[in-house]
């Protein structure tokens, strides 16, 4: 006789119903979390998903709070309302040498009915723009005919030379070129008359001119200008004198960052004042250069000033609610002020200004920690900080703990 088994099922049906019961509770207690999350303050709400608030439990037992954090950056101190960079004085001026360029002792050339014999000299200009005055000269021993003279394939000369020392060929510069010249002589052609020979026998064969030395024409100069400066430069104002003689001098050309920013022929021994686009300057290293046209100057007292506008060093904003500041009052609380900087070993001064209250900082130390208690209202805060040095601060905060 078969016997049933009661006891199996039982079992069964008890960890059905357990399972039920607790998946119901599971449910239950999600709908409660969401309902607290729901109806709790915002501002609650977030700390509690994304971490906003608190992550410390203070001496007290009491959750810390961060009630302000921020990221100021760099502060720094204008000491003055203008910052002025002097320059040396400078000399400018172009000398004029004579030089020559090309010399042969002896040419000979001759044209006849049977034939012709030519010679060429050959030359080279390095600075075709600086070069002026640039003449042939010879003695020519033994003369008749005319003399041919073609610089480059342009004749530039034809003439019957009748004395041994003649006056010097002027060679126009529309016929000269940059780098390699040639002339080639030549005697002229006897024509009609076939019975002549025509011919020039030159010694002490010269190409010579004058060349201009612009080397000290242009002088260069630089100064620093810092980041505190260009971000807060209003006008930009250049000065200097010019010692140089009225009528013998050309126009002068200053620039700054290669813009020009005067370029006329100043009063000699008068202050000159120029006033250009702050935009001409840079963060950091920044040139100046003075170039001359013509003629010698010395110019002396130059200098670069920066009309700095009114600094306005940032404020920062917290609220601490009437809560907070009952709080504080019955000493649950202490409101701290936490400042980090990114250096550990520079001299950090200034100060503190909290609601219209101040408070001194030095030190050279990373971090610094304040109880301001005394320092907070009820309601809106302001905090501001006024550097004696250039602050560098990485956070901000203000903590209730």
């Amino acid at each position: 006789m078969l016997r049933a088994n009661p006891p199996k099922m039982i079992v069964s049906s008890r960890k059905a119903q357990d399972a039920s019961h607790a998946a119901t509770l599971i449910a239950v207690i999600a709908l409660l979390i969401i309902f607290y999350l729901l109806f709790i303050p915002p501002s609650f709400r977030d700390q509690i998903l994304e971490g906003n608030g608190t992550t410390t439990t203070g001496a007290k037992g009491f959750v810390n709070e961060t009630i302000l954090k921020a990221s100021p950056g760099t502060l720094s101190r204008i000491s003055s309302e203008e910052i002025e960079h002097n320059i040396p004085s400078l000399t400018l001026y172009s000398r004029t040498e004579s030089k020559t360029f090309g010399t042969m002792s002896l040419l000979s050339v001759k044209s006849s009915i049977f034939g012709k014999k030519t010679s060429a000299l050959q030359f080279t200009l390095d600075d075709l723009e600086n070069t002026d005055n640039v003449l042939l000269s010879f003695v020519d021993k033994k003369m008749k005919g005319a003399l041919m003279v073609t610089v480059n394939g342009n004749l530039v000369f034809n003439e019957e030379v009748t004395t041994e020392n003649p006056e010097p060929i002027r060679i126009g510069k529309q016929f000269l070129v940059q780098g390699e010249n040639k002339i080639d002589l030549s005697a002229e052609p006897a024509g009609f008359r076939f019975w002549r020979v025509n011919r020039h026998n030159l010694g002490n064969v010269q190409i010579s001119g004058e060349v201009k030395d612009i080397s000290r024409q242009k002088s260069l100069n630089i100064f620093i200008v810092s980041a505190t400066e260009k971000s807060n430069v209003k006008r930009a104002i250049m000065r200097f004198t010019p010692d140089c003689i009225t009528g013998k001098t050309g126009k002068l050309n200053v620039l700054i960052n290669q813009h020009s920013v005067y370029y006329s022929v100043p009063d000699c021994g008068g202050r000159v004042v120029i006033e250009f686009t702050p935009d001409a300057l840079r963060e950091g290293e920044n040139t100046i250069t003075f170039d001359s046209e013509e003629g010698s100057y010395l110019i002396d007292l130059i200098s670069i000033s920066s009309e700095m506008k009114e600094v306005l060093q940032p404020a920062q904003y917290f609220e601490i609610t009437a809560d907070t500041m009952k709080d504080v009052r019955d000493g649950k609380y202490s409101v701290m002020l936490n400042i980090k900087f990114t250096e550990a070993d520079e001299q950090k001064s200034g100060r503190i200004n909290i609601n219209g209250r101040e408070t001194s900082l030095f030190q050279t130390e990373a971090s610094y920690k304040k109880n301001i208690n005394d320092y907070i209202i009820e309601g809106n805060n302001a905090i501001k900080i006024i550097p004696e040095t250039t602050l560098e601060i990485v956070t901000l905060e203000v903590v209730k703990e």
